[in-house]
């Protein structure tokens, strides 16, 4: 894995590398709040082989919890693959403003979650969407707005 085939394979995603912070707010679907936390991740994309992308996640909530987590990927044609134990899935480029993801949890495989990313134009802003469904039924959704820190 010597360099990074991210930057030709997927282009849209090697512009997300940095730091952003933001707001996660879980919602069902009659809006009802079931959480909501703040963030701080870190998106890198390797170039000594270990992997070709790496989000470095923090999370706090106003109780006082917080959670780290690190996720690793690589690419694979034109799709970042992932597996880790945790959570498996596939991300891909639809044009050039927009990444659409799914995933799903390892421990509930009755679980698939779709998410897109929207990229600002100006780089500096981006907005996810998450649908949670368990056995092809809507049961949650995220709403993530972010700023580059």
């Amino acid at each position: 894995m010597a360099g990074n085939p991210i930057h030709t394979a997927i282009p849209l995603l090697a512009r997300h590398a940095g730091v952003w912070q933001g707001t996660y707010r879980h919602i069902r679907p009659d809006l009802s709040v079931i959480d909501q936390h703040d963030f701080r991740i870190t998106v890198e994309f390797p170039e000594d082989g270990s992997c070709h992308y790496r989000q470095s996640s923090h999370y706090w909530w106003p109780d006082g919890r917080t959670d780290d987590i690190v996720f690793e990927a690589d690419c694979k044609g034109d799709r970042l693959v992932w597996d880790n134990g945790r959570i498996n899935g596939r991300l891909w480029q639809l044009d050039d403003r927009t990444l659409y993801l799914t995933f799903g949890f390892n421990a509930d495989p009755a679980v698939v979650i779709y998410e897109m990313i929207q990229l600002g134009a100006n780089g500096d802003d981006r907005a996810r969407t998450w649908h949670w469904l368990r056995d092809d039924k809507l049961f949650q959704l995220t709403l993530v707005d972010e700023a580059r820190a």
